[in-house]
């Protein structure tokens, strides 16, 4: 568009604005009123919108939290469960008659034999006072355990092979 056409002003519709200059004012008054409710609408429907999200987050949230805590509860409760306990104490009890019996099975010293038979003796005689009425929970049928004493291995001779330089390098 040239400067000449910018300036150029249509003499019909100066003359139609002046004479209806009012009506034209009234017409933009009326647009921007328009225009400001219908902002004041979206920014309501907006905030409404967002505030019932955040609610259904919320309330979401809290469903998962108290989830999250009724599943560990009852998985709490299944590792205390008195028959599982029963079994877990079965199974501790048989791990240690398998490493007693390796112990005894190895080639090691006698006084690690003597501890072995002595863990034995005292798992028998925990497994005695599992079984019996009222144990482990203070009943008259707990014993207080044997006393193990655990002898330490005689200590090795140095060596008299000449280390190797990765030896010396972690001294």
């Amino acid at each position: 568009m040239s400067e000449k056409d910018k300036s150029y002003i249509d003499p019909e519709l100066e003359k139609f604005l002046k004479e209806n200059k009012e009506m034209i004012e009234r017409l933009f008054k009326e647009e921007k009123e328009m225009i400001g409710k219908f902002l004041k609408e979206e920014k309501e429907f907006f905030r409404d919108t967002f505030s019932e999200e955040w609610a259904k987050a919320k309330d979401s949230a809290e469903e998962r939290k108290n989830k999250a805590k009724d599943t560990a509860q009852e998985m709490f409760n299944a590792f205390t469960d008195p028959e599982v306990q029963k079994h877990f104490m079965a199974m501790g009890m048989e791990f240690m008659m398998a490493v007693s019996a390796l112990m005894k099975a190895m080639p090691f010293p006698e006084h690690i034999k003597d501890m072995a038979d002595k863990a034995e003796a005292a798992r028998k005689n925990a497994s005695d006072n599992f079984s019996k009425p009222g144990a482990g929970r203070g009943g008259a049928g707990t014993k207080t355990p044997e006393k193990v004493e655990i002898k330490s291995a005689p200590k090795k001779k140095p060596s008299s092979k000449p280390k190797t330089p990765s030896e010396k390098n972690s001294d």
